[in-house]
């Protein structure tokens, strides 16, 4: 991705005082010392590199493409090849325990999946085993086993993404998602999403949504980066569920993975698994039973 020519300024006028100095020199002089060439080389990597990032270029390894909502691949499939990563038997358990905790609290329906298939996965991210790696792997494991659908375990849960930009329309498809996800407990209609440019350089937009939910008008407006949705539009609805129902999140380093579970399960899936606020992995309510409506 392009980024804002401002983050290349910085760097780039480092790089020309670096390859300047030698030039200066060797104009003066007719020659260059081991430091003057050393400057030299550090500045044009360091230009090169400014103008890379200005262009969009990367000289590392790319992610793995992700599947659409609709199923559909948005390149050519790619899949693991050779022998799959291999995770101890342990930390097999603690998957099997992972999966079974949220399976018991409903984040996955209609059924859980098979913990095996998230052994992969788990293991290439070597971390220790709380929900964001079964999660993620998860959403990785068709990579590692080819023909794997996930469908079957996503009916109650939804990644909301922070690696891709945010247009309203990406807005709108994240609403309808809570109101999926809400089993009949929402219905919003006359749903509007637009979006103004407060800062081009940083990527600074402002988001403002109007829509009506079980008859009742809202409207959310809220800057935020075009690569990050707008968090206090999803704790406004989730101010509307019921009681009886309500809207969760556990943030990863792809964004939030998204749920609606009965009161007292998000504690009790914490609980079980030993997960505080201060772990790296935490169930929490979007909005606070306490302070929903």
């Amino acid at each position: 991705m392009r980024r804002p020519i401002s983050e290349a300024v910085a760097p780039g006028l480092s790089s020309l005082i670096f390859i300047a100095i030698p030039v200066g020199i060797f104009i003066a002089t007719g020659s260059i010392d081991l430091v003057g060439w050393l400057s030299l080389t550090f500045g044009t990597i360091g230009l090169v590199a400014s103008v890379a990032l200005v262009m969009g270029w990367s000289f590392g390894p790319q992610p793995r493409p992700r599947r659409s909502k609709s199923g559909r691949q948005r390149s050519k499939p790619v899949h693991h090849k050779g022998p799959l990563p291999e995770l101890s038997a342990n930390k097999q358990a603690q998957v099997r325990r992972v999966v079974r905790v949220m399976a018991q609290a409903g984040v996955f329906a209609p059924t859980p999946p098979d913990p095996a298939l998230l052994y992969a996965g788990a293991a290439e991210m070597n971390w220790s085993i709380q929900p964001d790696v079964v999660l993620l792997a998860l959403q990785e494991a068709e990579y590692y086993h080819p023909g794997f659908d996930p469908a079957p375990h996503l009916a109650n849960l939804t990644l909301h993404d922070i690696q891709v930009e945010t247009p309203a329309e990406r807005i709108e498809e994240m609403i309808r998602d809570l109101e999926r996800l809400s089993a009949g407990a929402l219905v919003i209609a006359d749903l509007q999403v637009a979006q103004e440019i407060i800062d081009p350089a940083a990527r600074t937009v402002r988001t403002s949504a109007t829509m009506t939910i079980n008859g009742t008008p809202l409207t959310v407006s809220e800057e935020h980066h075009f690569k990050y949705f707008p968090i206090g539009l999803h704790q406004a609805i989730a101010a509307h569920m019921p009681a009886e129902r309500r809207f969760a999140w556990l943030w990863v380093d792809q964004g939030a993975f998204v749920t609606a579970l009965a009161p007292g399960t998000v504690e009790v899936m914490n609980a079980a698994l030993k997960l505080t606020p201060n772990s790296r992995s935490c169930w929490d309510w979007i909005v606070k039973p306490s302070a929903a409506a």
